[in-house]
């Protein structure tokens, strides 16, 4: 939620069992135009409100008026609030001026403040390691992306310490190489001294570099040759039933130096089989998955006569799963020379393609029998 306009913030909070409490955050918090993260956790009769991960408890702003019965069905309004009875016309009116980058609605359940914390929590950002070294009177503050550190104590040493102590962290799997700049600035209070020593700012940077490409490599049998028995039957034949999907990363060996290959498993997010040459004919061929093949995956699929699109986040195993159970199937084969497709797949939103696996699907010819009389 980004909020460019705004005269007050409200958000909904307090005691609904006779009455709805408009509550008010500063400003300064939602008037700011960054971004900010809400979460709105009602458990009858409590509401507790969540801004950036962090519990927030805004101050009462309107009296505590009863809600009137009215005969509009109950409903969640996001952007605006529903004026009543202080107008001739109820309306919806001081609507919402900014961004609403997402909007999820989890009814019958809500989630803890550590899985909220943790959603909001950035992934990369800065923190403290080996805090049981750090003297007593070192006290440390983190905004909630871990973005800004804040580091207090009552002298030099124990800052300098803790200052070797602060790291930059990064957990994603593939994280954008290039620059993060870093700006410490310091502030020393002096106790009874005429003049304070002042500090200038430093800035420094640090230096992401590109990850390790990750190899999707689909193998399998490039030749399927069935009789047109199999072709015809209900089932058809399966054209990727020997497929096989891997991910590999180059890996440094720290202690011969040399570079290695490590088999990993990712997630993909899309796998095509299209159709090569000419389209489909829907009167005599198909190509399609059994619903029951994306029962309990993350997947779902499409499919037209061009060919077919298996997508959503999922491991490269379900995949395997899912397109070994393809089937193509054609009730004409007499009129079939050849099919051929071309399976590829992708991995974060097509950041990373495997290769083109080709296919080639035909009939296997009849033996012929020559029959002689004497």
């Amino acid at each position: 939620l980004k909020p460019t306009e705004c005269c007050s913030g409200s958000a909904v909070s307090g005691n609904l069992t006779d009455s709805l409490d408009t509550m008010l955050l500063p400003a300064f918090q939602i008037c700011d135009k960054e971004w900010h993260y809400y979460v709105i956790n009602v458990e009858f009769p409590a509401v507790t409100l969540f801004v950036d991960g962090v519990t927030y408890e805004p101050y009462l702003v309107t009296d505590d008026w009863p809600i009137h019965s009215s005969k509009i069905d109950t409903q969640l309004t996001v952007g605006a609030c529903w004026q009543g009875g202080e107008v001739a016309t109820p309306r919806f009116t001081q609507y919402f001026h900014g961004s609403l980058s997402g909007l999820t609605i989890r009814p019958g359940r809500i989630e803890t403040q550590k899985v909220i914390s943790c959603l909001q929590a950035c992934k990369e950002g800065l923190d403290i390691n080996s805090l049981e070294s750090l003297a007593k009177d070192i006290k440390f503050h983190f905004n909630p992306a871990q973005s800004v550190l804040v580091v207090e104590g009552g002298d030099v040493d124990g800052i300098n310490i803790a200052m070797t102590k602060v790291s930059y962290i990064n957990s994603r799997q593939f994280p954008t190489p290039g620059l993060r700049r870093l700006h410490i600035s310091t502030s020393v209070q002096c106790f009874g001294e005429d003049t304070c020593v002042s500090i200038p700012d430093i800035k420094a940077v640090v230096m992401v570099l590109p990850p390790s490409e990750p190899r999707i490599t689909i193998s399998g049998s490039k030749q399927l040759v069935r009789p047109a028995s199999d072709l015809r039957s209900p089932l058809g034949v399966a054209p990727f039933k020997e497929l096989r999907i891997i991910s590999t990363v180059m890996k440094g060996d720290s202690v011969v130096r040399r570079p290695g290959v490590m088999e990993v498993m990712h997630n993909l997010d899309y796998c095509d089989v299209l159709v090569i040459g000419d389209e489909l004919e829907p009167e005599s061929e198909s190509l399609e998955i059994q619903h029951s093949a994306l029962l309990g995956k993350h997947l779902d699929a499409t499919n037209s006569t061009s060919g077919i699109s298996i997508y959503g986040v999922d491991s490269m195993a379900h995949y395997e799963q899912v397109l070994r159970q393809l089937r193509y199937r054609n009730w004409r084969p007499a009129s079939l020379t050849e099919r051929r497709f071309r399976l590829t797949c992708s991995e974060l939103n097509g950041r990373y393609t495997s290769n083109e696996f080709n296919l080639e699907a035909g009939q296997r010819s009849s033996p012929h029998c020559t029959h002689g009389a004497r």
